[in-house]
């Protein structure tokens, strides 16, 4: 059993998005989010797998463009780590359907309440066109896979929903456009409509993510309850320590981190498991662990002091080398002392700490 080589996120479906630009207190703070959840999922994986309903109706590759994108990822235009898919042949195609059907919703900010497209999301579209059409960002077009749509218990409040909910057959519906007309024509609360949406949402992404042989992901989706669970699907720990270094790394250290993970990262996608999820945070997060002058300096002085401290216990004549003596034992525990890595058992000590909100969940469904 072994994860994918690419990873679809679900947090980046563009309502999600959108939900999380909204919420934020501002722009800044919702893409530090959605980075770190990029970062960690290119950390695991060799590629991120974006639809591209994600790309040209979400706030955050609308916001940053490619090259912001990129240089948040660490990347470079010979290994940019994404990959578009889309139903359409071009994601040119893709976009054209989108604006010639009136009945599409968008999610982005910019666009509610528009009259007509505003000029800088006409950029931004531009900008990613450009990048896909010259090759730099790879495009696919997605199949009929024959993966199912894992749609699980509905979101209901009530069996009064659960048969509304049944009625509208939305787990025989592969299109987003059909399934977003029969939500919304659902008799229910717009919170429990939002749900469903949320539910279905999910199911379909992960049966984009089977269809093109990658993992799904999500950080703790709050529908994640709802979905049908594989007995191969595998939720692994994220600590606190990771997401913070995610979030907060600089591109510069994230490139080098990637670069020096390689072992571990394969490591975790033979078998993914809690303790190779841990050994993948380490060569992660330790890549830019420098030692301060001063600890540097006591730690040698110490050393030094021990190794005299050897010489004297050695030297014939003295009997100061009996185990009876106290400065044998002062020797023996300063050498223990100045010789273990305290600094990268605290480091491992502190990935144990398992961050209480993030979750990474791998759905694999019956592929593997």
């Amino acid at each position: 059993m072994s994860a994918a080589a690419r990873v679809l996120i679900a947090e980046l479906d563009a309502p999600a998005q959108a939900a999380l630009f909204d919420g934020a207190a501002d722009a800044r703070e919702a893409i530090t989010e959605l980075t770190g959840m990029l970062r960690i999922g290119m950390l695991v994986s060799s590629e991120i797998l974006v639809t591209d309903a994600m790309l040209l109706d979400g706030a955050y590759f609308l916001t940053l463009g490619p090259d912001g994108v990129m240089r948040e990822l660490g990347a470079t235009p010979g290994r940019y780590p994404l990959t578009i898919t889309g139903v359409h042949p071009t994601l040119r195609e893709g976009l054209d359907a989108r604006l010639a059907n009136d009945a599409f919703h968008w999610s982005l900010p910019a666009l509610r309440g528009a009259v007509g497209i505003p000029a800088e999301v006409r950029r931004g579209w531009d900008e990613w066109l450009r990048f896909v059409e010259t090759g730099i960002i790879r495009y696919e077009q997605q199949t009929g896979g024959d993966a199912p749509l894992r749609t699980g218990t509905p979101p209901a409040s009530s069996p009064e929903a659960l048969r509304v909910i049944a009625d509208a057959r939305l787990d025989e519906v592969r299109f987003r456009s059909v399934a977003w007309q029969r939500i919304e024509a659902l008799p229910l609360a717009e919170a429990d409509r939002e749900a469903v949406r949320r539910w279905w949402g999910d199911a379909y992404l992960r049966m984009i993510a089977e269809n093109a042989g990658a993992d799904w992901v999500t950080f703790g989706a709050e529908a994640d309850g709802h979905l049908a669970r594989a007995a191969h699907d595998v939720e692994l720990p994220l600590s606190t320590t990771l997401v913070a270094w995610a979030r907060e790394s600089t591109p510069a250290t994230i490139a080098v981190a990637w670069d020096a993970s390689h072992r571990q990262r394969h490591r975790l996608r033979e078998r993914p498991t809690w303790s190779r999820m841990r050994g993948l945070a380490f060569a992660a997060t330790q890549v830019t662990a420098v030692s301060s002058r001063g600890f540097v300096l006591l730690t040698s002085i110490a050393k030094l002091v021990i190794a005299l401290c050897v010489v004297a216990l050695a030297v014939p004549g003295l009997g100061l080398g009996s185990v009876d003596n106290v400065w044998t034992w002062v020797a023996f525990v300063g050498a223990i002392a100045t010789t273990v890595p305290f600094d990268s058992l605290g480091a491992l000590r502190e990935l144990l700490v398992r961050d209480p909100q993030a979750r990474f969940v791998l759905h694999r469904g019956a592929r593997s």
